[in-house]
């Protein structure tokens, strides 16, 4: 079940309509330029656990008579709205305990908790040091092993929980009973250490905001990987916000919420990665690589992915590479070299006549179109008669069966039809196998894709066959949210309410 928000007139938001996991454990991020109210949504998950948040926070000048801030879990709705008698927000409402004492939220400098817990390090410093002497502590193997994936050091081997007053605090343990306290360590090491601090506590919603402030670009790629393992053994949600592209380039797209403010109203969606980093950076890029081996054939799936999948999430790019041994073998060092992305985001697409090739042979990566080739087949069509005649005295070499002379003879030259005619003449023909070829692709193409949608090809009344975009659009939006709501349950998502 999610935690609802709805936040009007409150500094840069006129109107912003969210939902926050509460009962599940998953990773999110919220992104979008400075300014967008990624702050002023923090702090309004804050303000359920601290009333005077705002107070403490931020200048009354946020505020007008028409702020108010309202939540809903379940049945449970709260309201806080302006009161000119403290010139801030108000409520009558209780918050109970369930929802009060199961939220963490972390603040930046100076508002942020573990910058307050300094004070509570040094006044303790003489149980510390007694702990230490008497040797009163734990080896926290969990905690360590945390760190040294984050900087990838054993350094913390030495690392020791000493618990003081029913709180737990760390120290890097040297000879002669000397000790490093954690409010002496780097600020990156202290804040990943107050991180695992509050997941320990297994509050249900942990609210990190500029989670990257404090860390180096690699260790917030670790640091990733360990919240979403985190969020998994302590069932807890973590909610947080970057400018980090490292932290962006490591979310899926359901862990990745893309917020925009053009006119106060914020509107919000989940967004891939190369989408996100487009839009904040106007860095151009591609989430999914399609290889193949010409021209022909790159034009023929960009013909049908237009016409059969003409909403993709994820951007794309099909690249002709050249012979398709060379594209086969260009993908599989793609796996070690990295020169597009990750193995499981780039997809070759051969002509028919490969399959048999030892070189394409079970390989899960590698798809192939129901024929020899576009030109081939086109040949075989033209001579059994199914395509339009050139003239008698035609003059040029369109004997050959690659189909490659005809093929251009018989859209540069003569002119009898445009490529896509052609195109549409094929997947006329193999209907059913370019149905499921297009399937293939969907699911390349679109997270969690839904089997068969792709593929809902209506029988053709001509030489072609094609479903109105209009209705294919339709289709494929309410297929998506049927899916998000049915399987990924407690993503952010809008939701207004009143």
């Amino acid at each position: 079940m999610d935690i609802y928000i709805q936040i009007e007139h409150v500094q840069h938001i006129v109107s912003a309509c969210i939902a926050i996991p509460f009962d599940g454990n998953q990773l999110f991020c919220i992104v979008g330029r400075n300014g967008v109210g990624k702050t002023s949504i923090v702090k309004a998950l804050r303000n359920l656990r601290v009333s005077d948040t705002y107070k403490i926070t931020s200048d009354e000048s946020i505020f007008s008579k028409r702020s108010r801030i309202a939540y809903k879990y379940g049945q449970e709705e709260f309201e806080f709205t302006y009161d000119p008698k403290i010139h801030g927000l108000n409520s009558k409402s209780v918050i109970p305990s369930s929802i009060r004492d199961e939220i963490e939220v972390e603040l930046p400098m100076p508002y942020g908790e573990r910058f307050n817990y300094f004070q509570t390090i040094s006044r303790n410093d003489a149980e510390i040091r007694q702990n230490v002497v008497l040797e009163n502590y734990e080896k926290p193997d969990e905690l360590i092993e945390f760190l040294s994936d984050i900087y990838g050091s054993r350094r913390f081997e030495n690392l020791r929980e000493i618990r003081v007053k029913g709180r737990t605090y760390y120290c890097l343990i040297k000879d002669d009973s000397r000790y490093i306290r954690e409010d002496y360590f780097s600020s990156g090491e202290y804040f990943v250490i107050s991180l695992y601090r509050k997941i320990r506590n297994k509050r249900k919603l942990i609210i990190i905001d500029e989670i990257d402030i404090s860390l180096d670009a690699a260790a917030q790629v670790h640091l990733v990987r360990n919240l979403r393992n985190f969020c998994l053994k302590y069932k807890v949600n973590i909610v947080f916000t970057t400018h980090s592209l490292a932290m962006m380039r490591m979310l899926e797209p359901e862990e990745l919420l893309y917020i925009e403010n053009p006119d106060g109203n914020v509107e919000h969606r989940n967004a891939s990665y190369n989408y996100v980093r487009g839009r904040l950076f106007g860095f151009s890029g591609w989430d999914r690589y399609i290889l193949t081996e010409d021209l022909v054939l790159k034009h023929f799936l960009e013909h049908i992915i237009a016409k059969y999948i003409p909403d993709t999430f994820y951007t794309f790019k099909v690249i002709h590479v050249g012979a398709a041994a060379n594209t086969v073998d260009l993908m599989r060092r793609n796996a070690t070299e990295h020169y597009f992305s990750e193995t499981d985001k780039v997809l070759s697409i051969l002509d028919g006549d490969q399959k048999n090739e030892s070189y394409a042979k079970n390989v899960d990566e590698v798809l192939f179109i129901p024929f020899a080739s576009v030109e081939k087949e086109v040949f075989v069509e033209y001579a059994a008669g199914k395509l339009k005649k050139l003239p008698n005295l035609w003059v040029g070499d369109i004997s050959k069966p690659n189909g490659k002379g005809l093929f251009s003879a018989l859209t540069k030259k003569a002119k009898l039809y445009s490529k896509i005619q052609l195109y549409d003449h094929l997947c006329s023909k193999y209907k059913s196998e370019i149905e499921a070829l297009v399937k293939d692709i969907d699911k390349f193409l679109n997270p969690n894709s839904v089997a068969g949608h792709a593929g809902n090809l209506v029988n053709e009344t001509s030489a072609t066959f094609e479903v109105p975009n209009e209705k294919i659009k339709l289709a494929r939006a309410w297929e998506y949210l049927w899916f998000l709501v049915n399987r990924l349950g407690s993503s952010l998502k809008m939701k207004i309410w009143r």
